[in-house]
């Protein structure tokens, strides 16, 4: 009798630790077509989570509204976003706050982010941009439309938003329009202006593409982390194990040679920029052009840039109220 029932107490605990086990779900986490990305998903791949005893789940949407209707509905419990994009989220409900934001720095001759027009179809220099009434295509209530407006309004053009844009809300449908020459300009970031760039056609030949702007003249936003307050409360040790490990990776990434870089991250790199294209007919020419750039780590958004963007928000009309930068921003659990 003494034995059964020392059987049945050790499954108990054996049943006990397996609920406690599956008790802790994957932190669910959708990351943007954006290179900031890239230490997360690279973090990923390399097990750096796993090794961590923390499981996460990138899950793939390349439209912004999906993504952040997924994360307002509880589908998820984080996105890497833009600080516009996490302004619009916070005010559908206040639910969610930036613990982070990731920063990088383009290497030399290479950018973050490019104004860019077709040799022969576009605008051929700044000047006939400004000049001239042609569209510019742009990711729509972005920080890239927000350096669009900085950029127009620099040069004294401040309400060319009104008539020259064309808005899009999803990047790689931006890009794939540009690059059928269906736009004569638009806001690209990398890799898709060097993809675009080097891409040659089936009997044809690679575009001449005019760099009109590269957005150096005015501070870009980085790219924040954006949790539910829910899984911040209830699960703040795993979004500080999260954090820790995208800083290790970040460390990782940036000490690694090029050829690892590719060589381990070429599939990472075709999943978050160009889903569903098949890794076979992705040209040498291509992977060459990719200009990996220096990673910041995780780190707490700059009050300046949060008052700069909520500022042009609130003018634009995209928000009623800029909240408290407390109420917006959570740094607490960064390493």
């Amino acid at each position: 009798m003494l034995c059964v029932r020392r059987t049945a107490l050790v499954f108990f605990f054996v049943v006990l630790g397996s609920a406690a086990c599956a008790a802790a779900p994957a932190l669910r986490i959708s990351l943007p077509p954006v290179l900031e990305s890239l230490p997360i998903a690279f973090a990923e791949a390399w097990g750096m989570f796993d090794a961590e005893g923390l499981t996460v789940d990138l899950i793939g949407i390349s439209d912004n509204q999906e993504r952040s209707t997924a994360l307002l509905t509880g589908s998820l419990d984080a996105v890497l976003s833009d600080v516009t994009s996490a302004f619009l989220d916070h005010s559908a409900g206040r639910g969610v706050a930036v613990v982070a934001g990731l920063a990088s720095t383009p290497q030399s001759n290479s950018m973050r982010l490019a104004l860019v027009s077709h040799q022969g179809f576009g605008p051929s220099n700044l000047e006939d941009l400004l000049s001239g009434n042609q569209i510019v295509g742009v990711t729509y209530r972005t920080d890239d439309e927000y350096l669009l407006d900085a950029f127009f309004s620099t040069h004294g053009a401040p309400r060319a938003w009104i008539t020259r844009y064309t808005y899009f809300g999803d990047m790689l449908q931006l890009a794939t329009w540009f690059g059928a020459k269906t736009l004569p300009a638009a806001v690209l970031p990398e890799p898709y202006y060097s993809y675009i760039r080097v891409f040659v056609p089936v009997g044809g030949s690679a575009p001449k593409l005019v760099v009109l702007s590269d957005f150096t003249f005015v501070d870009a936003p980085p790219r924040v982390l954006l949790f539910r307050k829910e899984a911040l409360q209830d699960r703040g040790a795993d979004v500080a194990t999260f954090l820790r490990v995208v800083a290790a990776a970040v460390e990782r990434l940036n000490a690694s040679s090029r050829d690892e870089i590719v060589g381990v991250g070429l599939d990472v790199v075709l999943g978050l920029f160009f889903q569903g294209a098949n890794r076979a007919t992705i040209q040498q020419a291509t992977i060459d052009a990719i200009s990996i750039p220096s990673f910041g780590p995780p780190e707490a958004l700059c009050e300046k840039i949060y008052t700069d963007v909520g500022s042009w928000m609130k003018g634009k009309g995209y928000l009623s109220s800029v909240p408290r930068f407390e109420e917006f921003v959570d740094a607490r659990f960064l390493p």
